[in-house]
Protein backbone atom coordinates (compact mmCIF):
# COMPACT_ATOMS: atom_id res chain seq x y z
CA UNK A 1 0.00 0.00 0.00
CA UNK A 2 2.19 2.52 -1.06
CA UNK A 3 2.99 5.78 0.48
CA UNK A 4 -0.36 5.28 2.77
CA UNK A 5 0.83 5.44 6.39
CA UNK A 6 -0.80 2.75 9.03
CA UNK A 7 -1.63 4.82 11.61
CA UNK A 8 -2.11 2.65 15.19
CA UNK A 9 -6.02 3.97 15.39
CA UNK A 10 -6.61 1.92 12.48
CA UNK A 11 -5.11 -1.60 14.28
CA UNK A 12 -7.00 -0.79 17.53
CA UNK A 13 -9.94 -0.33 15.80
CA UNK A 14 -9.51 -3.99 13.83
CA UNK A 15 -8.87 -5.47 17.12
CA UNK A 16 -12.20 -4.25 18.65
CA UNK A 17 -13.74 -5.30 16.00
CA UNK A 18 -12.40 -8.95 16.38
CA UNK A 19 -11.67 -8.68 12.40
CA UNK A 20 -9.43 -11.02 12.11
CA UNK A 21 -9.45 -10.95 8.13
CA UNK A 22 -8.48 -7.61 8.44
CA UNK A 23 -5.30 -7.99 10.66
CA UNK A 24 -4.13 -10.52 8.46
CA UNK A 25 -4.15 -8.20 5.49
CA UNK A 26 -2.39 -5.72 6.97
CA UNK A 27 0.38 -7.76 7.85
CA UNK A 28 0.58 -9.17 4.56
CA UNK A 29 0.25 -6.20 2.99
CA UNK A 30 2.19 -3.53 4.93
CA UNK A 31 6.19 -3.68 5.40
CA UNK A 32 6.69 -5.00 8.68
CA UNK A 33 8.94 -1.62 9.71
CA UNK A 34 5.43 -0.02 9.38
CA UNK A 35 3.26 -2.27 11.68
CA UNK A 36 6.45 -2.03 13.66
CA UNK A 37 6.71 1.72 14.09
CA UNK A 38 2.91 2.15 14.14
CA UNK A 39 2.78 -0.17 17.64
CA UNK A 40 5.54 1.29 19.07
CA UNK A 41 3.65 4.71 19.68
CA UNK A 42 1.32 2.84 22.18
CA UNK A 43 2.87 3.20 25.80
CA UNK A 44 4.04 -0.25 27.48
CA UNK A 45 3.19 1.45 30.90
CA UNK A 46 -0.38 1.73 29.93
CA UNK A 47 -1.96 -1.36 30.43
CA UNK A 48 -4.56 -0.79 28.48
CA UNK A 49 -2.74 0.12 25.21
CA UNK A 50 -0.16 -2.57 25.74
CA UNK A 51 -2.96 -5.00 25.22
CA UNK A 52 -3.35 -4.67 21.96
CA UNK A 53 -0.05 -5.42 21.43
CA UNK A 54 0.31 -8.39 23.05
CA UNK A 55 -3.53 -9.60 21.76
CA UNK A 56 -2.17 -9.03 18.28
CA UNK A 57 1.66 -11.38 19.04
CA UNK A 58 -1.50 -13.74 20.23
CA UNK A 59 -3.43 -14.40 17.66
CA UNK A 60 -1.99 -13.80 14.67
CA UNK A 61 0.17 -16.46 13.18
CA UNK A 62 4.13 -16.03 14.46
CA UNK A 63 5.14 -16.61 10.46
CA UNK A 64 3.86 -12.98 10.24
CA UNK A 65 4.56 -11.51 13.56
CA UNK A 66 8.31 -12.73 13.86
CA UNK A 67 9.55 -9.32 11.66
CA UNK A 68 7.37 -7.15 13.09
CA UNK A 69 8.46 -8.33 16.43
CA UNK A 70 12.42 -7.66 15.11
CA UNK A 71 11.61 -4.22 14.02
CA UNK A 72 9.87 -3.02 17.42
CA UNK A 73 11.52 -1.07 19.87
CA UNK A 74 13.49 -2.53 22.54
CA UNK A 75 11.67 -1.45 25.42
CA UNK A 76 8.09 -2.59 23.24
CA UNK A 77 10.64 -6.31 22.93
CA UNK A 78 11.36 -6.61 26.23
CA UNK A 79 7.72 -5.47 28.06
CA UNK A 80 6.89 -8.60 25.41
CA UNK A 81 9.38 -11.00 26.47
CA UNK A 82 8.11 -10.34 30.15
CA UNK A 83 4.26 -11.46 29.32
CA UNK A 84 4.63 -14.42 26.83
CA UNK A 85 4.88 -18.03 28.25
CA UNK A 86 7.98 -20.26 27.31
CA UNK A 87 6.22 -21.68 24.04
CA UNK A 88 5.47 -18.28 22.62
CA UNK A 89 9.07 -16.82 23.44
CA UNK A 90 10.24 -19.83 21.29
CA UNK A 91 7.55 -19.64 18.50
CA UNK A 92 8.14 -15.79 18.29
CA UNK A 93 11.82 -16.41 17.93
CA UNK A 94 12.20 -19.42 15.36
CA UNK A 95 11.34 -17.38 12.62
CA UNK A 96 13.91 -14.38 13.90
CA UNK A 97 17.37 -14.38 12.05
CA UNK A 98 20.42 -15.52 15.19
CA UNK A 99 22.69 -12.41 14.86
CA UNK A 100 19.16 -10.57 14.65
CA UNK A 101 18.61 -12.18 18.46
CA UNK A 102 22.00 -11.82 19.67
CA UNK A 103 21.89 -7.81 18.63
CA UNK A 104 18.44 -7.82 21.07
CA UNK A 105 20.09 -9.76 23.88
CA UNK A 106 22.66 -7.63 24.56
CA UNK A 107 20.43 -4.94 25.58
CA UNK A 108 18.31 -7.06 27.74
CA UNK A 109 18.41 -7.73 31.68
CA UNK A 110 20.37 -11.10 32.60
CA UNK A 111 17.36 -12.63 33.89
CA UNK A 112 15.59 -12.05 30.17
CA UNK A 113 18.21 -13.10 28.57
CA UNK A 114 18.72 -16.69 30.50
CA UNK A 115 14.30 -16.88 29.45
CA UNK A 116 15.13 -16.36 25.99
CA UNK A 117 18.42 -18.39 25.48
CA UNK A 118 16.05 -21.13 27.07
CA UNK A 119 13.33 -21.51 24.87
CA UNK A 120 14.98 -21.21 21.34
CA UNK A 121 16.74 -24.66 20.30
CA UNK A 122 19.99 -25.72 20.94
CA UNK A 123 21.57 -25.23 17.91
CA UNK A 124 20.19 -21.27 18.00
CA UNK A 125 21.49 -20.93 21.42
CA UNK A 126 24.95 -22.21 20.33
CA UNK A 127 25.19 -19.71 17.42
CA UNK A 128 23.82 -17.09 19.47
CA UNK A 129 26.56 -17.58 22.35
CA UNK A 130 29.36 -17.51 20.15
CA UNK A 131 27.38 -14.00 18.84
CA UNK A 132 27.30 -12.71 22.06
CA UNK A 133 30.96 -13.66 22.44
CA UNK A 134 32.55 -11.65 20.08
CA UNK A 135 33.71 -7.64 20.50
CA UNK A 136 31.34 -5.30 20.38
CA UNK A 137 30.94 -3.30 17.05
CA UNK A 138 33.31 -5.99 15.24
CA UNK A 139 32.72 -7.98 11.57
CA UNK A 140 31.72 -10.95 14.45
CA UNK A 141 29.04 -9.37 16.61
CA UNK A 142 27.05 -7.90 13.50
CA UNK A 143 27.25 -11.08 11.22
CA UNK A 144 24.27 -13.73 11.15
CA UNK A 145 25.12 -17.48 10.75
CA UNK A 146 22.20 -18.36 8.71
CA UNK A 147 23.56 -18.03 5.51
CA UNK A 148 23.81 -21.07 2.67
CA UNK A 149 26.80 -22.69 1.97
CA UNK A 150 27.47 -24.91 -1.23
CA UNK A 151 30.40 -27.50 -1.63
CA UNK A 152 33.38 -27.35 -4.29
CA UNK A 153 32.41 -30.77 -5.57
CA UNK A 154 28.39 -30.01 -6.15
CA UNK A 155 27.36 -30.12 -9.42
CA UNK A 156 25.53 -26.53 -10.85
CA UNK A 157 22.37 -28.76 -10.96
CA UNK A 158 22.29 -30.11 -7.53
CA UNK A 159 23.05 -26.40 -5.71
CA UNK A 160 20.50 -25.25 -7.78
CA UNK A 161 18.05 -28.15 -5.92
CA UNK A 162 19.51 -26.96 -2.57
CA UNK A 163 18.72 -23.36 -3.17
CA UNK A 164 14.80 -24.31 -4.13
CA UNK A 165 14.87 -26.99 -0.53
CA UNK A 166 16.68 -24.78 1.66
CA UNK A 167 16.93 -21.19 0.33
CA UNK A 168 14.23 -19.17 1.48
CA UNK A 169 15.44 -19.38 5.20
CA UNK A 170 18.93 -17.89 4.89
CA UNK A 171 19.63 -14.72 4.81
CA UNK A 172 20.50 -14.16 1.32
CA UNK A 173 21.00 -16.17 -2.10
CA UNK A 174 21.86 -13.46 -4.38
CA UNK A 175 25.85 -14.27 -3.20
CA UNK A 176 26.52 -17.75 -2.26
CA UNK A 177 29.47 -19.40 -0.72
CA UNK A 178 32.11 -22.21 -1.85
CA UNK A 179 33.65 -24.25 0.94
CA UNK A 180 35.44 -27.69 0.60
CA UNK A 181 34.69 -30.58 3.53
CA UNK A 182 36.57 -28.55 5.77
CA UNK A 183 35.16 -25.10 6.00
CA UNK A 184 37.49 -23.60 4.05
CA UNK A 185 36.39 -21.03 1.97
CA UNK A 186 36.93 -21.41 -1.60
CA UNK A 187 34.99 -19.01 -4.01
CA UNK A 188 32.06 -16.64 -3.97
CA UNK A 189 29.23 -17.03 -7.07
CA UNK A 190 26.57 -14.82 -7.44
CA UNK A 191 23.33 -16.52 -8.40
CA UNK A 192 23.08 -15.36 -11.90
CA UNK A 193 26.32 -16.82 -12.62
CA UNK A 194 25.21 -19.93 -11.32
CA UNK A 195 21.55 -20.05 -13.49
CA UNK A 196 23.21 -19.75 -16.62
CA UNK A 197 25.96 -21.80 -15.93
CA UNK A 198 25.92 -25.49 -17.47
CA UNK A 199 24.02 -28.13 -15.78
CA UNK A 200 27.48 -30.54 -15.15
CA UNK A 201 29.28 -28.14 -14.35
CA UNK A 202 31.46 -28.53 -10.60
CA UNK A 203 31.35 -25.29 -8.28
CA UNK A 204 34.93 -24.80 -8.06
CA UNK A 205 34.96 -24.22 -11.61
CA UNK A 206 32.12 -22.04 -11.92
CA UNK A 207 32.70 -19.24 -8.56
CA UNK A 208 35.19 -16.73 -8.20
CA UNK A 209 38.12 -17.32 -6.69
CA UNK A 210 39.29 -13.73 -6.18
CA UNK A 211 36.82 -12.54 -3.69
CA UNK A 212 36.72 -10.77 -0.52
CA UNK A 213 36.29 -11.73 2.87
CA UNK A 214 36.64 -10.23 6.97
CA UNK A 215 37.96 -11.81 10.24
CA UNK A 216 35.59 -11.94 12.94
CA UNK A 217 37.54 -9.46 14.40
CA UNK A 218 37.07 -7.06 11.87
CA UNK A 219 35.98 -3.42 12.88
CA UNK A 220 32.72 -3.12 11.39
CA UNK A 221 33.74 0.52 10.19
CA UNK A 222 35.88 -1.54 7.96
CA UNK A 223 33.53 -3.91 6.93
CA UNK A 224 31.57 -0.93 5.67
CA UNK A 225 34.42 0.33 3.35
CA UNK A 226 34.98 -3.08 1.88
CA UNK A 227 31.46 -2.78 0.95
CA UNK A 228 31.38 0.47 -0.52
CA UNK A 229 34.53 0.13 -2.31
CA UNK A 230 33.74 -3.63 -4.09
CA UNK A 231 30.00 -3.05 -4.79
CA UNK A 232 29.08 -6.39 -2.24
CA UNK A 233 25.74 -7.46 -1.60
CA UNK A 234 27.24 -9.88 0.89
CA UNK A 235 31.04 -10.85 2.55
CA UNK A 236 31.98 -13.68 4.16
CA UNK A 237 33.35 -14.02 7.85
CA UNK A 238 36.44 -16.13 8.37
CA UNK A 239 38.06 -16.91 11.74
CA UNK A 240 41.65 -17.15 12.70
CA UNK A 241 41.93 -20.52 10.70
CA UNK A 242 40.23 -19.14 7.39
CA UNK A 243 37.80 -21.10 8.09
CA UNK A 244 33.77 -19.89 7.48
CA UNK A 245 32.31 -18.74 10.16
CA UNK A 246 29.14 -16.45 8.76
CA UNK A 247 28.50 -13.69 6.57
CA UNK A 248 27.19 -9.89 6.67
CA UNK A 249 24.72 -8.35 4.22
CA UNK A 250 24.29 -5.01 2.77
CA UNK A 251 21.21 -4.68 5.10
CA UNK A 252 23.17 -5.37 8.38
CA UNK A 253 25.51 -2.57 6.61
CA UNK A 254 23.76 0.07 6.03
CA UNK A 255 22.60 -0.29 9.90
CA UNK A 256 26.46 0.18 10.80
CA UNK A 257 26.68 3.06 8.29
CA UNK A 258 23.64 4.57 10.28
CA UNK A 259 25.27 3.98 13.52
CA UNK A 260 29.01 4.99 12.87
CA UNK A 261 27.59 8.38 11.16
CA UNK A 262 25.31 9.06 14.23
CA UNK A 263 28.29 8.48 16.31
CA UNK A 264 30.64 11.01 14.24
CA UNK A 265 28.26 13.52 13.87
CA UNK A 266 27.46 13.76 17.36
CA UNK A 267 31.70 13.49 18.55
CA UNK A 268 32.33 16.34 16.16
CA UNK A 269 29.44 18.36 17.83
CA UNK A 270 31.13 17.52 21.30
CA UNK A 271 28.70 15.18 22.16
CA UNK A 272 29.23 12.11 23.62
CA UNK A 273 27.04 9.44 22.04
CA UNK A 274 23.67 8.59 22.88
CA UNK A 275 22.74 5.00 24.07
CA UNK A 276 18.81 5.74 23.00
CA UNK A 277 17.29 7.90 20.26
CA UNK A 278 17.21 11.63 20.93
CA UNK A 279 13.39 11.78 21.64
CA UNK A 280 13.99 9.07 23.99
CA UNK A 281 16.63 10.23 26.10
CA UNK A 282 15.96 12.02 29.34
CA UNK A 283 16.34 15.86 29.64
CA UNK A 284 19.68 14.45 32.84
CA UNK A 285 21.24 12.31 30.66
CA UNK A 286 20.76 14.82 27.74
CA UNK A 287 22.83 17.58 30.19
CA UNK A 288 25.32 15.33 31.46
CA UNK A 289 26.06 13.97 27.74
CA UNK A 290 26.65 17.71 27.02
CA UNK A 291 28.70 19.30 30.05
CA UNK A 292 32.44 16.88 30.17
CA UNK A 293 33.02 18.14 26.66
CA UNK A 294 32.09 22.16 27.57
CA UNK A 295 33.84 22.10 30.49
CA UNK A 296 36.93 20.31 28.81
CA UNK A 297 37.08 23.18 25.84
CA UNK A 298 37.03 25.95 28.87
CA UNK A 299 39.71 24.31 30.46
CA UNK A 300 41.93 24.38 26.97
CA UNK A 301 40.90 27.45 26.32
CA UNK A 302 42.94 29.24 29.48
CA UNK A 303 45.78 28.95 27.13
CA UNK A 304 44.21 32.01 24.85
CA UNK A 305 43.36 34.02 27.63
CA UNK A 306 46.66 33.60 28.84
CA UNK A 307 48.22 34.75 25.57
CA UNK A 308 46.20 37.78 25.58
CA UNK A 309 47.22 39.03 28.98
CA UNK A 310 50.73 38.94 27.77
CA UNK A 311 49.85 41.53 24.93
CA UNK A 312 47.51 43.98 27.25
CA UNK A 313 50.21 46.89 26.49
CA UNK A 314 49.41 47.03 23.09
CA UNK A 315 45.70 46.76 23.22
CA UNK A 316 46.20 49.71 26.01
CA UNK A 317 48.53 51.57 23.78
CA UNK A 318 46.41 51.10 20.66
CA UNK A 319 42.51 50.22 21.33
CA UNK A 320 41.13 49.58 17.56
CA UNK A 321 43.33 46.55 17.29
CA UNK A 322 41.13 44.26 19.56
CA UNK A 323 38.10 44.99 17.27
CA UNK A 324 39.72 42.82 14.99
CA UNK A 325 40.66 39.75 17.40
CA UNK A 326 37.35 38.12 16.85
CA UNK A 327 37.68 38.39 12.98
CA UNK A 328 41.25 37.14 12.98
CA UNK A 329 40.18 33.84 15.65
CA UNK A 330 36.99 32.84 13.98
CA UNK A 331 39.03 32.64 10.38
CA UNK A 332 41.68 30.63 11.45
CA UNK A 333 39.40 27.83 13.63
CA UNK A 334 36.96 27.70 10.91
CA UNK A 335 39.81 26.61 7.90
CA UNK A 336 41.16 24.65 10.26
CA UNK A 337 37.86 22.75 10.81
CA UNK A 338 37.31 22.32 6.83
CA UNK A 339 40.44 20.64 6.57
CA UNK A 340 40.08 18.14 9.62
CA UNK A 341 36.03 17.38 8.31
CA UNK A 342 37.52 16.91 4.71
CA UNK A 343 40.59 14.45 6.26
CA UNK A 344 38.61 13.05 9.15
CA UNK A 345 36.06 11.98 5.83
CA UNK A 346 38.73 10.58 3.64
CA UNK A 347 40.28 8.79 5.95
CA UNK A 348 36.90 6.87 7.44
CA UNK A 349 35.74 5.88 3.45
CA UNK A 350 39.15 4.80 2.63
CA UNK A 351 39.61 7.85 0.23
CA UNK A 352 43.22 7.77 1.14
CA UNK A 353 45.34 5.86 3.79
CA UNK A 354 47.98 7.09 6.49
CA UNK A 355 50.73 5.89 3.67
CA UNK A 356 49.26 9.27 1.63
CA UNK A 357 49.80 11.45 4.71
CA UNK A 358 52.49 13.78 2.57
CA UNK A 359 50.03 13.90 -0.75
CA UNK A 360 47.79 14.53 0.73
CA UNK A 361 48.72 17.55 3.34
CA UNK A 362 50.89 18.84 0.96
CA UNK A 363 48.05 19.14 -1.44
CA UNK A 364 46.05 20.77 1.34
CA UNK A 365 48.91 23.31 2.43
CA UNK A 366 49.19 24.46 -1.20
CA UNK A 367 45.55 25.35 -1.24
CA UNK A 368 45.77 26.93 1.66
CA UNK A 369 48.06 29.66 0.42
CA UNK A 370 46.15 30.42 -2.51
CA UNK A 371 42.57 30.40 -0.15
CA UNK A 372 45.04 32.82 2.42
CA UNK A 373 46.04 34.94 -0.19
CA UNK A 374 42.73 35.56 -1.78
CA UNK A 375 40.90 35.80 1.87
CA UNK A 376 43.61 37.59 3.11
CA UNK A 377 43.24 39.95 0.49
CA UNK A 378 39.65 40.62 0.56
CA UNK A 379 40.21 41.26 4.39
CA UNK A 380 42.88 44.24 3.48
CA UNK A 381 40.50 45.62 0.98
CA UNK A 382 37.67 45.46 3.90
CA UNK A 383 39.10 47.06 6.68
CA UNK A 384 40.41 49.86 4.71
CA UNK A 385 36.62 50.10 4.01
CA UNK A 386 35.50 50.19 7.55
CA UNK A 387 37.71 52.90 8.17
CA UNK A 388 36.81 54.98 5.06
CA UNK A 389 33.34 54.55 6.22
CA UNK A 390 34.20 55.14 9.55
CA UNK A 391 32.53 51.61 10.73
CA UNK A 392 35.67 51.22 12.73
CA UNK A 393 37.58 54.58 14.00
CA UNK A 394 40.82 55.33 15.49
CA UNK A 395 39.93 57.51 18.93
CA UNK A 396 41.94 60.78 17.87
CA UNK A 397 42.41 61.85 21.43
CA UNK A 398 44.28 58.47 21.95
CA UNK A 399 47.15 58.63 24.45
CA UNK A 400 49.96 57.73 22.31
CA UNK A 401 49.19 60.53 19.57
CA UNK A 402 48.56 57.91 16.26
CA UNK A 403 47.50 59.22 13.52
CA UNK A 404 44.24 58.32 12.74
CA UNK A 405 44.75 58.96 8.66
CA UNK A 406 44.93 56.69 6.06
CA UNK A 407 48.67 55.74 6.79
CA UNK A 408 47.37 53.98 10.09
CA UNK A 409 44.32 52.62 8.37
CA UNK A 410 47.38 50.51 5.93
CA UNK A 411 49.53 49.26 8.51
CA UNK A 412 46.31 48.01 10.48
CA UNK A 413 44.72 46.18 7.18
CA UNK A 414 48.20 45.21 6.14
CA UNK A 415 48.72 43.54 9.97
CA UNK A 416 45.39 42.34 10.00
CA UNK A 417 45.22 40.60 6.28
CA UNK A 418 49.18 39.16 6.27
CA UNK A 419 48.52 37.47 9.91
CA UNK A 420 45.06 36.36 8.47
CA UNK A 421 47.44 34.75 5.56
CA UNK A 422 49.30 32.98 7.88
CA UNK A 423 46.63 31.75 10.14
CA UNK A 424 44.69 29.78 7.18
CA UNK A 425 48.20 28.48 6.15
CA UNK A 426 49.09 27.38 9.10
CA UNK A 427 45.75 26.16 10.74
CA UNK A 428 44.77 24.19 7.41
CA UNK A 429 48.07 22.51 7.60
CA UNK A 430 47.21 21.73 11.57
CA UNK A 431 43.35 20.63 10.35
CA UNK A 432 44.88 18.42 7.53
CA UNK A 433 47.69 16.95 9.85
CA UNK A 434 45.69 16.10 13.52
CA UNK A 435 43.16 13.71 12.04
CA UNK A 436 46.49 11.46 10.16
CA UNK A 437 48.09 11.61 13.83
CA UNK A 438 45.48 10.75 16.03
CA UNK A 439 44.53 7.80 13.64
CA UNK A 440 48.01 6.85 14.01
CA UNK A 441 47.76 6.87 17.21
CA UNK A 442 44.65 4.74 17.37
CA UNK A 443 42.53 7.77 18.76
CA UNK A 444 39.51 8.48 17.16
CA UNK A 445 39.27 12.03 15.24
CA UNK A 446 36.04 12.84 15.11
CA UNK A 447 36.27 13.27 18.90
CA UNK A 448 39.98 14.88 19.58
CA UNK A 449 40.43 16.69 16.47
CA UNK A 450 37.78 19.67 16.44
CA UNK A 451 38.44 21.28 20.14
CA UNK A 452 42.40 20.57 19.61
CA UNK A 453 42.35 22.83 16.16
CA UNK A 454 40.10 25.60 17.43
CA UNK A 455 42.97 26.00 20.49
CA UNK A 456 45.50 25.81 18.90
CA UNK A 457 44.32 27.81 16.07
CA UNK A 458 42.88 30.80 18.42
CA UNK A 459 47.00 30.34 20.15
CA UNK A 460 48.20 30.68 16.63
CA UNK A 461 46.40 33.53 15.33
CA UNK A 462 46.69 35.62 18.40
CA UNK A 463 50.62 34.99 18.69
CA UNK A 464 50.74 36.23 15.62
CA UNK A 465 48.22 39.09 15.41
CA UNK A 466 49.89 40.44 18.82
CA UNK A 467 53.60 39.46 17.33
CA UNK A 468 53.30 41.57 14.09
CA UNK A 469 51.54 44.58 16.25
CA UNK A 470 54.73 44.15 18.65
CA UNK A 471 57.05 44.56 15.90
CA UNK A 472 55.23 47.34 13.77
CA UNK A 473 55.29 49.36 16.90
CA UNK A 474 58.55 48.68 18.30
CA UNK A 475 60.10 50.08 14.49
CA UNK A 476 58.07 53.38 14.81
CA UNK A 477 56.09 52.46 12.08
CA UNK A 478 52.85 54.06 13.61
CA UNK A 479 54.62 57.27 13.94
CA UNK A 480 55.44 56.91 17.49
CA UNK A 481 58.86 56.43 19.91
CA UNK A 482 59.26 52.47 20.71
CA UNK A 483 56.70 52.34 23.64
CA UNK A 484 58.10 49.58 24.76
Amino acid sequence: MENVKLTIEEIITLIKQRDFTKIREIFEEYPNIDIADALNELDVEDGDEFKYIVYLFKVVKPSYTSEVFSELDDEHKEALIKIFTDKEIATIFEDINNDDIADFLEELPANLIQRVLKNINAEDRKQVNRLLGYKEDSAGSIMTTEYLTLLDTDTVDHALKIIRTTGKSAETIYTLFVRNMKWDLVGVLNLDDLIFAKDEEKLIDVCETNYQTVNVNTDQEEVAQLFKRYDLNAIAVVNEDNKLTGIITIDDIIDVIEQETTEDIEAMAQVTPLENAYTDTPILKLVLKCIPWLIVLLVVSIGAIALQNQFQPIVAILTVVSIFLTLICDTGGNSGSQSSTLMIRGLSTGDFTLKDYWRIVGKETLAAIFIGLIVGGFAFSWIMFLFAVHIVEIPPDNPQGISTGVSTWLILSTIVAITIFLTIVISKFIGASLPFILTKMKMDPAVIASPLISTISDLVSLGLYFGLLYIFLATGAFGIPNPF
